[in-house]
């Protein structure tokens, strides 16, 4: 959830248009083979976990909403849980091939999204980026709590900071996004 979004109505409602080219429907007809040779080993090793790390998030949140405790940690989640389970390949899928600085727009089912989208992030930007956006946003007070705990890389350190600022922003804790 937004913090706070600013409308400049002048902006909003400017007079403009929107064009397009032109856009193939069903055209996709590549064989495994052929797909395989635009990935590297690695690429797929990537895509795989991050699958698996929205699979884990979604059963937390499933297991805390349902039974109101995950692996012997108890919470009593108030809100709703609008799971994406199953849907971890679409949001990996589309997160893998945008560029850092590109948008998506998401539903109330975006959690995934958001992790997909920062686990590719993290991949892109070198260590010195991700330290600088960690110790600005919000000041720095979502690196003040996965920091303390931390203990190897920073891109280890930046899918800490991404999975905790998820939780608090899914549990509304001040140090959710």
């Amino acid at each position: 959830m937004t913090k706070s979004i600013e409308i400049i109505p002048e902006v909003v409602f400017a007079k403009d248009k929107i064009e397009f080219k032109p856009i193939e429907i069903n055209a996709y007809n590549k064989s495994i083979e052929e797909e395989k040779k635009l990935f590297l080993k690695d690429d797929f090793k990537a895509i795989y976990h991050d699958m698996c790390v929205l699979r884990e998030f979604e059963t937390i949140l499933d297991k805390i909403k349902k039974e109101g405790a995950y692996k012997g940690i108890k919470y009593n989640h108030k809100g709703p849980a609008h799971l994406s389970i199953g849907q971890e390949s679409a949001a990996v899928g589309q997160a893998f091939t945008l560029d850092v600085t590109d948008h998506i727009y998401g539903s109330h089912r975006s959690h995934s999204e958001v992790l997909a989208k920062g686990l590719s992030a993290i991949r892109k930007l070198n260590d010195k980026k991700l330290l600088d956006i960690m110790e600005n946003y919000m000041d720095g007070c979502i690196l003040e709590v996965v920091r303390k705990s931390h203990n190897g890389s920073y891109k280890e350190l930046a899918k800490k900071f991404l999975i905790y600022g998820t939780y608090a922003e899914n549990f509304a804790r001040k140090t959710g996004f």
